[in-house]
């Protein structure tokens, strides 16, 4: 039964975070191009912002169930 650092477990939220804005902003980024593209502003940014949000949103869902799966199993340990 080995117990995990705090580091690590603060390295894992911390990346985490980093994702999740990571996505936003590669949504709007990827919509603005759309918009100049295609002339649609701002249409386009509007859609990849939702799009970059809901893909953070279902990966943060996925990864936290993921951690809370590792914490019970050490915990039953």
């Amino acid at each position: 039964m080995s117990k995990e650092s705090p580091w690590l477990t603060y390295g894992r939220y911390g990346a985490l975070g980093f994702e999740f804005a990571g996505a936003v902003i590669a949504g709007i980024l990827l919509g603005r191009y759309l918009d100049e593209w295609l002339g649609t502003t701002p249409w386009a940014m509007l859609l990849g912002a939702i799009g970059g949000l809901s893909g953070a949103i279902y990966r943060l869902v996925l990864v936290l169930q993921q951690l809370s799966r590792r914490g019970q199993n050490a915990r039953e340990d």
